[in-house]
């Protein structure tokens, strides 16, 4: 049966039903919704698209990717060497820990770090030296000067001081043994303020430059800058990522107290220079 045959049946059962009553009314289809989306929101689409591709990297993100990567590097124990005016050294460091360990190349001396100590023994000496870590000492210096000396003294510590650098921008692909990645140009500038020790004076510069890379895993593997003073440049390479690090203390009977001046050296000792060394050449040092 179809809606006619129907239709019909129901007048004829229906026909005392009061008037402009349809029992059945006609089925009218509903027309299908079409999604259109707005141009205008399309367009602000496309045109934010665009602007996003179009714009280089910003230094608000060298900056980023920067302190991103000193983040992941203090998460992991590393390897270290350093090079700066013709002399080397060694060492390794494991940050979660606060455990490290550093030595010229060619020379007896290390240099120990457990937590916020260091522990120092010159060559020829019989006893252990035990001074606040230098970042400790330097906590309150300008941020160039806290570099300079930091860099061949505490290569950990000089990693962290990079977060003060405002001026970073990208400088093109970086690579060494077996990684690759990114090279950043940074610049770091003394804020008025700054912490003002006789000591810092020697050191304070108005800016510091220098080239930071980074390898496809986030991590730092090279630093490198100019000392404000001379033709000297300091070159930092970091390796050996995972690598254990046991670095303890020497024995309390082996260690003495070394009082720390205002300057943040030992007392009764040469200030260190530019390059990391006494202020009067070791013997036998070129």
């Amino acid at each position: 049966m179809n809606e006619r045959d129907l239709r019909t049946l129901l007048v004829r059962a229906t026909e005392d039903r009061p008037a402009g009553i349809d029992l059945m009314p006609s089925i009218t289809p509903r027309p299908r919704r079409v999604l259109v989306p707005s141009l205008a929101a399309l367009g602000a689409a496309a045109l934010v698209t665009v602007i996003v591709t179009a714009l280089p990297a910003s230094q608000t993100s060298a900056q980023a990717q920067v302190a991103a990567a000193l983040h992941t590097t203090s998460g992991e124990s590393f390897r270290i060497h350093v090079q700066s005016g013709g002399r080397t050294w060694d060492g390794a460091f494991d940050p979660v820990r606060r455990v490290g360990v550093i030595a010229e190349a060619g020379d007896p001396s290390e240099t120990r770090f457990v937590g916020d100590l260091m522990y120092q023994k010159p060559a020829g000496a019989s006893k252990w030296e035990e001074l606040p870590r230098v970042d400790e000492r330097l906590r309150n210096a300008p941020p160039t000067a806290a570099l300079v000396k930091l860099a061949p003294q505490d290569p950990q510590a000089a990693l962290e001081r990079l977060r003060a650098a405002t001026d970073v921008r990208e400088d093109g692909p970086a690579s060494g043994p077996g990684w690759s990645g990114r090279r950043f140009a940074f610049t770091l500038t003394d804020g008025s303020g700054s912490g003002s020790g006789s000591g810092d004076a020697e050191f304070r510069s108005p800016a510091l430059s220098g080239q930071v890379d980074v390898d496809d895993e986030g991590r730092v593997r090279r630093l490198e800058f100019d000392f404000p003073k001379d033709n000297h440049r300091l070159v930092m390479d970091i390796a050996g990522f995972g690598t254990p690090v046991t670095v303890t203390a020497p024995p309390p009977g082996e260690v003495v107290p070394g009082p720390v001046d205002a300057s943040g050296g030992a007392k009764g000792e040469p200030a260190p220079d530019l390059k990391g060394r006494d202020a009067k050449p070791a013997a036998g040092k070129s």
